[in-house]
Parts: C-alpha cells; structure tokens; sequence
C-alpha cells in the first residue's frame, strides 16, 4: 500500500529538512553490540520508510499521527542514543528458567559527562511476528516503520530516558509459545529485564547513571503487562524498586469479564487470531493443568490442526486471521468464535468453570490468590483508552479502575482519561480506533509520566 501523494509530499519535505539537521550518521561498536544513532537521522529513516509499501498490520499504524506527535521529540533532540540486545535469564510460562532477550535505549550526552536519568519499562503491544521484536530491529534498521513503539521509545530516550522493551517470551531470540495475557509471567519477565538494564545502566561504559526514578508504560497488551508488572513490583519487589509512575493504555485487563464477552459475542471481528492466541499461551502456561485450553477440546476441525503451528514466530498476524476464515480482498470479517467448539464456548459461557477462574487469575487489576480481589495501587497509575476502542473496549480500564476504588484506592492515586483524539478508519479491516489511537495515547501517556521527572 502507498500513501496518498499529499502526505508523500509532506514527508519528502521534512526528509530534506531533516537531512540538514542530522550531523552524522549511525555507528556500531561489534564488539559491545551497542548502536549509536543521531536521532534527527533515525527521524529521516523513518521519513523515507513510510513512502515505502508496508504489510496490511502495520498498515494500521498511523504514522501522520506519529510525526505530529513524536516527530519534533527526534529533530530537536537533547541526547543521541545507544542502542543494544539485551540477552538475561527469566521464568517462562513453564516454570523452567530460559534465555530472553529486550532492547535498551540509553541516552548520551552531546557534550559533556553522563546524564542521570530516569528509567522507562516500555511494554509493547501484541505481536506474533518473532522478526518485530523490539531487539531485532537491531537487524532490521533499513525499515524502522516495522517498529512503531521502539520508534517512539527512541523518541522518549532522545529526551533523556534509559528506556528497556521486553521482547516477552516467545519473541526476540527465544522460541517458546508466547504466553500472551499471562499477568504474573510477563511481568517477572518485565522486572527481570529491569534488573539486568540496571546493571548496564552502573556499567562504566554506559553513558548515563539511573537517577532511580522509575516509570512503566505500554499499549494494548503493553498496557496490560504495564498493570501487572506495576502491581508485582509494588507487592512484591518494594524494598528494591520504587515506581514513581505508572501508564497502562489501552490494555485488556478485564480477560475474565469484557474481553470474554467479546469471545463469545456474535459480533464479526478485525483481529480474530487473538482468540487462538490466547488459546496457544494458556495451552502452554496451564496444559499440565487442564486440557480445556488444547486444540483438541477448543478448536473445530480443521483449525485445530491447521492454526497452532501458526503461533511458532514465523508467521504475521494477517496470515492467522485468514486460516481461521477472514479475508482481505475482498473484506470478510468472521466472528472469532466460530473456529471454537461448543464445549470451549460452553466453559467460557459458565462464571464457575475452570477456564474463566483462570481468565480470572490474569485480570491485571487483580491479586494472584483467590477471591482474586482487586489489589491497590499507591503509586501514581494512570489509565488512557479511547472511548471507542473497536478491539480492546474501554470498558476493560473502567473495570479496573472500579475495582481500585472499591478496594480503597485514592482518586488522585489512580486515574482514568478517555482518550478523545478522532480517528478516521474506513472499511479497511486493518484501519482501527485501537491501533489508530495509538500514538495519541503514547505521547499523552508520557507527557503524564514527565510531570513526575526529577
């Protein structure tokens, strides 16, 4: 797909106006594996890869809304930026310890000696697609539009942040299923990638030192692993970590309640291949359990045997929604649950089975041990969704956010804002408020975040 040639054209200009601004070009250091970029460069990359074809998901991105909102943090940046794999150990969805990978942005100053800064916990949204990875567009820098958030990552550590992504289990350099919405796994492996980043940020050839403020932000299931990682870091890792504040956008925290009803809703849907997703994580994390969650018990014929070995990293999002029925040209949307047998559908149907007490265990806004009662957040946390999100409803953050204040948390702690940026989409089914409304909600997340910046 191109963009129209008013937009082509708008690019072009700022491209030649960025080219002027950017006084050298990228290094790598092979032996450290860190990347040093010139921001106002990475800014006219960008500029020339969004007058390039992109895939129908990434397509959804809007990129417009991006220079608008990130654009002028790259061209007037205060810092260049180092960028490196991070490669540490942490517990996976089996209990085992494995080998995982993220991505650290730290800022250097233009001159003078090492900045002290605060430290961003950077969740990204869901994605299948192992090569998009936060840590691999170290590998994959001629396209940095593949990469929306760690775009806007660099635009936030171009201001003076050590920002860290975690690629999650399943991506990056690791190759087990992913455990997607599973709260306690990925926010242990949040915190573990905090712990490593922290070591490299006290390194001597690290060019800043940690000013131990520390933020959490994410989008989507970013904005769900955000809320859960906040809640293990407050609970349970108090004594070593303080948050100073908290973002969590747009994020499916309600799996139990909205997000099982629009499971089991007859509504045809724009990303149905969450639905097997969530079915191939909770097969991997609770298979020793239950076999409620197989292809065998939750799938019909021939999606379960055709669809699961889609979730290896090989394949894009696109491609697992047109196995379960969808298709793009001509558009031909499918209600998700019609790839689910009826037995799945009735355990989903039930408030007491054991699926949804597992879906229960994994509402972010909940504690771990039953009743699973809503824990409460006395660190700053505020909340962003679109009142007209068409993928995760925004009824998922008013859930939590009702739960937090019936529990007893303050108002002024924990925070919820509609997001009222409009959004144009068409009957392209990869033209969505979710996706569309991710940028706004990005730079209002962290323009929350650095009014507690020291």
């Amino acid at each position: 797909m191109r963009r129209s040639n008013a937009v082509r054209t708008l690019y072009a200009t700022i491209l030649v106006l960025v080219i002027l601004v950017a006084g050298c070009g990228s290094k790598s250091d092979s032996q450290t594996g860190v990347v040093s970029i010139n921001p106002a460069e990475l800014f006219a990359d960008i500029s020339t890869s969004i007058q390039q074809p992109v895939t129908r998901a990434l397509d959804g991105w809007d990129w417009t809304s991006f220079i608008s909102n990130f654009g002028s943090l790259l061209i007037n940046f205060s810092n260049t930026i180092e960028m490196q794999k991070v490669i540490y150990q942490s517990t996976g969805a089996d209990g085992k310890i494995h080998s995982m990978t993220g991505l650290l942005i730290l800022p250097k100053a233009i001159i003078g000696g090492k900045p002290s800064v605060p430290i961003l916990m950077y969740q990204h949204g869901t994605e299948v697609y192992r090569p998009f990875s936060p840590s691999q567009y170290l590998t994959h820098r001629n396209k940095p539009t593949d990469y929306p958030e760690v775009m806007v990552a660099a635009a936030i550590a171009a201001t003076g942040y050590a920002v860290a992504l975690v690629d999650y289990e399943g991506m990056g350099d690791n190759t087990d299923i992913q455990p997607h919405v599973n709260g306690a796994v990925l926010a242990q492996q949040v915190i573990d990638l905090l712990k490593s980043s922290r070591t490299i940020i006290a390194g001597t050839n690290s060019p800043c030192t940690w000013n131990s403020q520390l933020f959490l932000m994410g989008f989507s299931e970013g904005g769900y692993v955000t809320m859960a990682a906040t809640r293990e870091l407050q609970l349970n890792h108090a004594a070593e970590f303080t948050v100073t504040a908290s973002a969590p956008l747009s994020g499916p925290h309600d799996l139990s309640g909205v997000m099982r009803g629009v499971i089991l809703s007859d509504n045809e849907f724009k990303s149905p291949y969450f639905v097997p997703m969530i079915l191939a994580s909770y097969n991997y994390a609770y298979g020793g359990q239950t076999a409620f969650f197989s292809p065998d018990y939750a799938m019909l014929q021939p999606y379960n045997t055709s669809i699961p070995p889609l979730f290896n990293g090989n394949f894009q999002s696109d491609t697992i929604s047109e196995a379960m029925g969808m298709t793009f040209s001509p558009v031909h949307l499918i209600v998700p649950k019609s790839t689910l047998t009826q037995q799945f559908i009735d355990q989903l149907t039930s408030d007491a089975s054991p699926v949804v007490a597992l879906l229960k265990q994994n509402d972010s806004y909940r504690l771990l041990v039953q009743p699973y009662s809503a824990w409460v957040p006395t660190v700053p946390m505020r909340m962003i969704h679109h009142k007209l999100d068409d993928l995760v409803p925004y009824e998922n953050s008013q859930v939590a956010y009702d739960a937090f204040i019936t529990a007893g948390a303050s108002t002024t702690t924990v925070q919820l804002v509609q997001e009222t940026f409009t959004i144009n989409i068409s009957s392209d089914p990869v033209k969505t408020v979710h996706v569309g409304s991710a940028f706004p909600e990005l730079l209002d997340g962290w323009d929350w975040l650095n009014t507690f910046r020291q």
